[in-house]
């Protein structure tokens, strides 16, 4: 019996022994755990933040670096855009600030400024500068509160004024010339990089502003000859608070821009150094991890500061504590059976699934395994893991889904949505790689929207970037599949087709783009009819790189326009010195319109029926140019439309005639008269109505002696407004007169509506009289309209007596051409009307006249 207690006692003892040593075994083994998982969460925390802050740094240097690309691509348009390089050269060459040409400088400096407000608004960027050859501004555009505002740097009356204008206003207003450095903008440029740089290419630097770091790209043209710079362009857009604000709430974290504190804190390496950003090492603090990159600026370092808070890992820290000690101390009161149980069914199976989701995410799977039920701190720490492994997946779906957004942004037009020059550029360059190789050949198509401008002009740039956006989708749609389309910029679009059988293929497939344009566009409730010119350049005979190709392509649409427009042209050898004589007209023109001496004026005169004698005069623009000679009114008037530089030519040509009329009257000289041609451009311009107004009263002509000779087409571009601005005239009491009238775009349906007083009978119509069925039958119907409506009437190109005779018959009031006079000089205008006088009266005191 006591053997057995004894036993009993010994077993008990035992078990105890082992039940103890167990349990403190278990504890020990438990604590070890708690310890390795608070290390584990604070290591996997601290390597998420890392990768995390990795992370984010390159998301703040994407960014910067598609600024900074947006920035380059920005300005890299002045080097071949020959409108905005005509502007510097005519502002290097003549601006005077003592002597100053404030109509011709300012409205060249104007234009620039709208070349620069589309540069900028395309690029989505905050200011951009030009500064001439000597490093002063020429003219700026910088965005504020309520967009955009175009600015110039005038120096009228001998002091310089900077004239300002919002991009939905139309008149400039003086502004302060401090308003430019509260836009960040220079008044003298500063180079804020090296020589040796700036030569080789554009550059862009980083300063740190009271608004946020200012990125700018410079760029600097030069002459070939002695590398003398020719202007300088800047382009510039700001990360402000705001901009780092939202990219802060984008990737979860705080981020800040600022700059060093000199001497009171290290230098961190740089954002752009990859070896630095991948070995980025993460500070942990009471409060947060951090993290810093710089940024190298023109004054000193900038620093981009990351934060994360530790406020989970301390609450989870803190719970798996808690738990860890209410486990010991249970523990401490089981049994061996207990204690086995738990290290058995309560760790042994719930770690290894904690490690298995652990193993997932190192795997890179971060999709959601099943949680741990066992109502402690290991289900929360398994719900933690999923959470953080949902947490990096959608960080890392959001970087994926970014840069795939970048990737489409850069190779695509915002407003089009269409392919882009960078994207076509590329295309282009496999295309001709790959026909190269398989000797094939390749066509390039250059399209170009027909008075797109006077759309803009007209209607404002919404509906002209309306009907850009209407114009894409229909060529997209036509597009098949081997046809490449691009928005390379402005209204312009780019073709690859490849490959191409033959001239006849490519001749069908520019007809069918140009039918396209047959139907008016749809845009803001009102139907835009416009056409297009297509220049067509074909590898490899026109050129075997992108370069040659491109300015071939650009040479044939040119050809095109030159056609009538909404037609296509092919490259020929005879059209590159076409275009260097084009080029070598519109800057003689623009030298002319300088000098002022080039331009004269002919008087025609316009003779009565019924009485013989000049009753009016014609005024006709001749230019005799020093390095062209006698140049055709039929070959600058229109380029001087299609480059605006008829609105100064018809300005000079209104003043003119009516100064010389005011001297025929001074002179005794009474006519009803002056005829002066108007182009639509004119028409369409809202200066010309003030213009007018202030030359009749500087010259005392009355406005019933000016007659305004108008085309058709005007007419036909936009009837109700054609009658709107025509019936400012007549209320003024001008005379309107249809110049060229049935050749056109049969205007008759409107006569009715038309606030006009003449029609005059076109020379292709009098030619043929009287012997041309055609040409009586035409010339009859005219006169009958005119009479009809109540409507003066002038026949021109009359030369030969059979013409006149049956004019004459037909009741044809007013007579104008060689048969009585060719155009004259103002002296040879006087002795005619002088001599003309003589007749009349010797007629009156005639026997047979009396």
């Amino acid at each position: 019996m006591s053997d057995l207690s004894s036993n009993l006692n010994v077993h008990k003892k035992v078990s105890i022994t082992v039940a103890v040593f167990i349990t403190l075994a278990g504890i020990f083994t438990l604590s070890a755990l708690g310890l390795y998982f608070d290390g584990f969460l604070k290591k996997s925390f601290l390597e998420t933040t890392e990768t995390r802050m990795r992370h984010a740094f390159q998301r703040v240097e994407l960014n910067i670096l598609g600024v900074e690309k947006s920035l380059l691509e920005g300005i890299v348009f002045i080097e071949k855009h020959e409108p905005t390089m005509a502007s510097i050269d005519l502002i290097n060459n003549y601006e005077d600030k003592n002597n100053y040409n404030t109509f011709l400088i300012d409205e060249e400096k104007k234009t620039i400024a709208e070349e620069l407000l589309k540069r900028v608004r395309l690029s989505f960027n905050d200011d951009i500068a030009l500064y001439n050859q000597r490093g002063e501004l020429i003219a700026y555009v910088a965005r504020g509160e309520n967009g955009y505002a175009l600015n110039i740097i005038s120096h009228a009356d001998g002091r310089t004024r900077l004239l300002r204008r919002h991009e939905n206003e139309f008149e400039y207003h003086e502004h302060p010339l401090g308003g430019a450095d509260r836009d960040l903008v220079a008044l003298q440029h500063a180079a804020l990089y090296a020589q040796k740089r700036i030569e080789q290419g554009s550059v862009v630097t980083y300063q740190y502003t009271e608004r946020g770091l200012r990125l700018t790209s410079h760029l600097s043209l030069f002459y070939a000859q002695d590398g003398e710079a020719i202007a300088h362009i800047e382009m510039s857009r700001t990360i402000d608070p705001q901009y780092v604000a939202a990219l802060s709430a984008d990737l979860d974290m705080t981020l800040e821009v600022r700059k060093l504190n000199a001497g009171a804190e290290e230098t961190p390496p740089s954002l752009f150094d990859a070896a630095a950003l991948a070995g980025l090492k993460v500070v942990e603090t009471e409060l947060n991890y951090a993290g810093r990159m710089r940024i190298d600026s023109v004054d000193g370092p900038i620093i981009v500061d990351g934060r994360l808070e530790r406020d989970v890992l301390v609450r989870t820290l803190a719970e798996n504590r808690k738990h860890l000690v209410t486990w010991l101390i249970g523990l401490a009161l089981l049994t061996l059976i207990s204690v086995h149980y738990f290290i058995k069914w309560r760790l042994e199976r719930p770690l290894g699934k904690l490690m298995a989701q652990i193993q997932k995410i190192e795997a890179r799977d971060y999709s959601s395994s099943p949680p741990l039920n066992t109502d402690d701190e290991l289900e929360v720490v398994s719900r933690s893991i999923n959470q953080l492994a949902e947490t990096v997946r959608e960080r890392e779906t959001s970087l994926q889904g970014s840069k795939r957004e970048l990737e489409y942004l850069s190779n695509h037009d915002v407003l089009t949505h269409l392919p882009n020059r960078r994207y076509w550029d590329s295309q282009l360059e496999s295309a001709l790689e790959s026909a190269a190789s398989e000797s094939q050949k390749l066509a390039m198509f250059f399209i170009d929207l027909d008075q797109f401008k006077q759309v803009n002009d007209t209607q404002g740039h919404n509906v002209g970037d309306a009907l850009l956006a209407q114009v894409a989708a229909r060529l997209k749609g036509h597009a098949p599949e081997n046809h490449v389309l691009a928005r390379i910029g402005g209204d312009e679009f780019n073709i690859i087709v490849n490959p191409v059988d033959g001239a006849e293929e490519l001749e069908a497939i520019a007809e069918g783009y140009l039918n396209l344009f047959s139907t008016p566009f749809p845009v803001h409730g009102q139907e835009i009819g416009i056409s297009a010119s297509i220049g067509i350049a074909i590898y490899p005979m026109d050129g075997k790189d992108k370069v040659s190709l491109l300015k071939c392509a650009d040479l044939a649409m040119y050809s095109a326009k030159e056609k009538g427009r909404n037609n296509y042209s092919f490259f020929s050898s005879d059209l590159s010195a076409q275009m260097k004589k084009r080029a070598e007209m519109s800057r003689a023109m623009k030298q002319a319109i300088t000098d002022g001496n080039q331009f004269r004026l002919c008087y025609q005169p316009k003779i009565c029926t019924l009485t013989g004698s000049i009753v009016s005069i014609e005024a006709l623009i001749r230019w005799e140019s020093p390095e062209l000679g006698m140049v055709s009114p039929a070959d600058f008037i229109p380029l001087a439309e299609e480059q605006g530089l008829i609105v100064p030519i018809g300005e000079w040509v209104l003043e003119k005639a009516c100064r010389d009329f005011s001297r025929l009257v001074g002179m005794g000289i009474n006519l009803q008269h002056v005829s002066v041609n108007v182009s639509n451009v004119q028409l369409s311009n809202y200066e010309l109505m003030p213009k007018l107004l202030r030359i009749l009263k500087d010259t005392g002509v009355a406005p019933k002696q000016l007659e305004l000779e108008i085309t058709e087409s005007y007419i036909a571009t936009n009837i109700q407004e054609a009658i709107q601005t025509l019936k400012q005239f007549r209320q003024m009491g001008i005379g309107l007169a249809v110049d060229d009238f049935g050749t056109g775009y049969s205007a008759m349906s409107y006569l009715q509506t038309l606030p006009v007083t003449r029609l005059k009978v076109d020379k292709a119509f009098v030619d043929g009289l009287p012997n041309d069925r055609n040409s009586v039958a035409i010339a009859r119907a005219i006169i009958s309209l005119a009479k009809s409506f109540g409507l003066q009437l002038t026949a021109e190109g009359v030369e030969h007596q059979g013409q006149l005779d049956f004019l004459v018959s037909e009741g044809c009031e007013e007579i104008q051409g060689y048969y009585y006079s060719k155009p004259l000089d103002f002296d040879d205008l006087v002795q005619y009307c002088r001599v003309e006088e003589v007749d009349n009266v010797v007629m009156l005191h005639s026997p047979e006249g009396a």
